[in-house]
């Protein structure tokens, strides 16, 4: 019944606020978010929960429908420890040297250096001094490791140091991308966040929904980045040496396979004004702001909160990720007791987060979120030339 009861003053006051007559209400106090404090949340109200149906009885003579199982999770969402790109060595992710990559090898043998570079053969190995050492697989200090290893029993001081010059592992990043669009080296460990940070940030219209990555020889994969607070991998995505990122634009095919189309230049305007909302909403991602947008708008346009989301929770962050603002709501208390000065205005690129949980320390919260966060607000800030793919 509460539920009921909720969902009815909701629709209710939803219909009622566009055409109100009574002045604006004011919003609530802006609080750097260095002094926000944390405050409890009220508890949930109890939910009765009913039994599920029993299934129906099978046909006499018939065997009952096995259940339909559930789909197994993609092998590109499992957390990586280690891949083609890079290996760990000591908890700390190193390059992996490859075929193909050009090395910058520093023998110390006394007082005299010599320096030599060397590319990495089909097989693995470098040429040494006259030696081949096989370094394929290996992190740089490894490979210096067994090249000093090698070497040892022909000088009587040695010391080696490796360094990679050129690298051969590389991934394409193509669509509504607001820097260069084509291929990129990986040097390490690089999520998709670190990528697209790299190559300027995704365009003004991309849909960040919507991030399709294609790797050879496993199912392609769908990414949702405002689903990173139900999803942590979104944050934690690794890719990986021949990985195809495909960033589309709103409205646009996201392709299946990997994209054979060309690209050309399409000029983008940098004023799109949007909010974004993140959390316990049936449909997080970016909303066009329309004139005198509040937040009880917003949230009907993601769907309205879910079950679980703390209403009374809500927060606003607004002035950019570097010096952030937060805006307090108190969203039960506009649904529940009519009160409408929690349906605070909005502005051009305010990020509306519902929490599934109290957040007691908000400033922490921020510092997590802020990779993604930055990706997100990036194309924003200016105008900008893309390249968008059409297939």
């Amino acid at each position: 019944m509460r539920r009921e009861a909720r969902a009815c003053a909701l629709v209710g006051l939803l219909a009622l606020l566009p055409g109100c007559a009574t002045p604006a209400p004011p919003v609530v106090p802006v609080v750097q978010a260095t002094e926000v404090t944390a405050r409890p949340p009220a508890p949930a109200p109890a939910v009765a929960l009913a039994a599920p149906s029993p299934p129906p009885p099978a046909a006499e003579g018939t065997a009952p429908s096995p259940p339909a199982p559930a789909p197994e999770p993609s092998p590109l969402l499992q957390p990586v420890r280690e891949n083609q790109s890079f290996v760990t060595v000591g908890s700390v992710p190193q390059y992996r040297i490859g075929p193909g990559d050009v090395l910058e090898i520093l023998l110390a043998t006394g007082l005299p250096q010599d320096r030599q570079t060397a590319a990495v053969k089909a097989n693995g190995a470098v040429t040494v001094a006259f030696f081949e050492v096989n370094v394929g697989g290996l992190a740089p200090e490894q490979a210096a490791a067994e090249i000093q290893r090698q070497l040892a029993p022909y000088y009587k001081q040695i010391a080696v140091e490796v360094f990679v010059k050129e690298y051969s592992k590389k991934v394409t990043v193509l669509g509504a991308i607001g820097g260069k669009v084509g291929t990129v080296s990986l040097r390490g460990r690089t999520t998709l966040l670190d990528l697209l940070a790299e190559v300027g940030g995704p365009a003004p219209t991309a849909d960040l929904e919507r991030v399709r990555v294609l790797r050879p020889g496993a199912p392609p994969v769908t990414i949702n980045l405002f689903r990173l607070l139900d999803e942590p991998l979104t944050q934690t995505f690794v890719l990986d040496a021949g990985d195809v990122i495909f960033v589309p634009a709103q409205g646009a095919a996201v392709p299946s396979a990997i994209p054979s189309a060309t690209a050309g230049p399409t000029e983008m305007r940098g004023d799109d004004r949007r909010v974004f909302i993140l959390g316990e909403v049936r449909s997080p991602g970016a909303f066009p702001l329309s004139a005198n947008m509040r937040l009880s708008q917003a949230l009907t346009l993601a769907g309205g909160p879910t079950d679980v989301a703390v209403l009374e929770s809500a927060r606003i962050i607004r002035g950019g990720i570097q010096n952030p603002q937060i805006v307090e709501a108190d969203f039960r208390r506009l649904i529940e007791q009519g009160d409408v000065r929690q349906d605070v205005p909005l502005q051009a690129n305010d990020l509306i987060v519902l929490p599934r949980s109290g957040i007691g320390n908000w400033n922490a919260f921020i510092a997590k979120i802020k990779p993604t966060l930055e990706v997100l607000t990036y194309p924003l800030a200016l105008p900008v030339q893309i390249n968008a793919i059409s297939r």
